[in-house]
């Protein structure tokens, strides 16, 4: 049996596999002033899904009081809560779905639900009339998503509902990233009549909110007339997705690992499950301590690339759950057991971005950094 001083000293230093995540933290707190200078408006920073990846506490704390920053936005209720326990002042505006039975913790916690159903609605304006005190929602507003926020009629029934107060109107786009901004009939310019026509409505209705948001991070760089009093950029703040038109977005996240194996393989040997490739010369090949049960997505296979030494080298046969392979035979005798791999991001000047991987692996950006394994260390700098 360990003794409790070996146990300590593990449980202190658990990660003992080379491969982790690193994250610039700098790029993120410029790519959020460099989005809301652009766009001449603050922004909710999305922090949902754990900040695509990337942390949701680390990256609320390091945006938390950055001037062009208004607070963040957030999927989950539970993802609000864990932002207030960790110190997070700022507002936090949950946009659902799935808020009932978190009411009181939306009211405890200072939460702004974003609201697209009647029913959330009610049981919302039941508790602030309980509570004596109206209680602050913005109200998300179905233009042709199709999925969340109310239509036309239902607008009409909203002052019936004392027990809160409507502080936002907000939209979703479905087209921002395709659509050309200059064309009045795209699919983005069509929910923003739709839009506009919603508040008038409300405004006929006595109803003029002090806030309206409509841009996700396409419609924010993309769409000046998105932009409103907020934009809600989630993907861009991470360096991914739309270019900003102004300025180089910085990617934020650097998935690396370490060589800890190198061996020589004969003409003719296969590597990996399927034996899908074969060695067409005597081969060198790196064996990593990484695979898809940490994110780097076996539909790679026969298409991945990894930097070592600031070159691009191939993934070879099958990347498997725990183990991946690249042939390093070019580099001779100048690559080494612990030398750097890149599997996402940059060295010394040569880069994988996100982009790129997602398309090899045809995935959306999103789901690239989103899929990273909670097994996969982050290191913040």
């Amino acid at each position: 049996m360990s003794s409790p001083a070996v146990i300590e000293a593990v449980t202190a230093n658990p990660a003992i596999r080379p491969t982790r995540v690193e994250i610039d933290l700098g790029a993120v707190r410029d790519n959020a002033d460099l989005i809301a200078r652009i766009c001449g408006v603050d922004l909710y920073a999305v922090v949902k899904a754990d900040a695509y990846g990337h942390g949701a506490i680390p990256v609320a704390r390091t945006l938390a009081g950055v001037p062009g920053v208004a607070g963040f936005a957030v999927s989950l209720v539970e993802e609000g809560t864990q932002l207030r326990a960790a110190g997070i002042d700022a507002p936090i505006l949950v946009m659902g779905p799935a808020l009932a039975g978190g009411e009181e913790e939306i009211h405890a916690c200072r939460l702004t639900a974003m609201i697209g159903d009647l029913g959330d609605l009610e049981r919302l304006s039941q508790l602030g009339r309980r509570q004596g005190a109206p209680i602050p929602v913005h109200i998300k507003v179905d233009t042709g998503m199709g999925r969340l926020g109310m239509l036309a009629d239902q607008l009409e029934r909203l002052p019936h509902y004392d027990g809160v107060i409507v502080e936002g109107i907000a939209t979703h786009f479905a087209c921002a990233e395709t659509d050309d901004p200059d064309d009045p009939d795209c699919a983005t310019n069509q929910q923003l009549a739709r839009l506009d026509a919603a508040l008038a409505r409300l405004a006929a209705l006595g109803i003029r909110p002090q806030l309206v948001h409509a841009a996700n991070s396409a419609g924010a760089l993309r769409f000046p007339a998105a932009r409103r009093d907020r934009v809600r950029a989630g993907i861009a703040v991470y360096g991914n997705g739309t270019p900003a038109p102004d300025g180089q977005l910085r990617q934020a996240m650097r998935f690396v690992t370490e060589i800890v194996q190198l061996r020589t393989l004969p003409e003719g040997a296969s590597v990996g499950y399927g034996a899908l490739w074969t060695a067409r010369r005597p081969t060198r090949a790196a064996i990593l301590p990484v695979g898809y049960a940490d994110g780097f997505p076996r539909r790679l296979t026969g298409s991945a690339g990894a930097l070592v030494g600031g070159r691009r080298f191939p993934v070879i046969g099958a990347i498997s759950m725990d183990i991946t392979v690249v042939d390093v035979t070019d580099l001779r005798d100048a690559v080494r057991v612990g030398d750097e791999v890149v599997l996402l991001g940059t060295q010394a000047g040569a880069a994988i971005p996100t982009g790129e991987l997602a398309e090899q692996a045809s995935v959306s950006p999103y789901e690239v950094t989103c899929g990273v394994s909670k097994r996969v260390p982050r290191v913040y700098g």
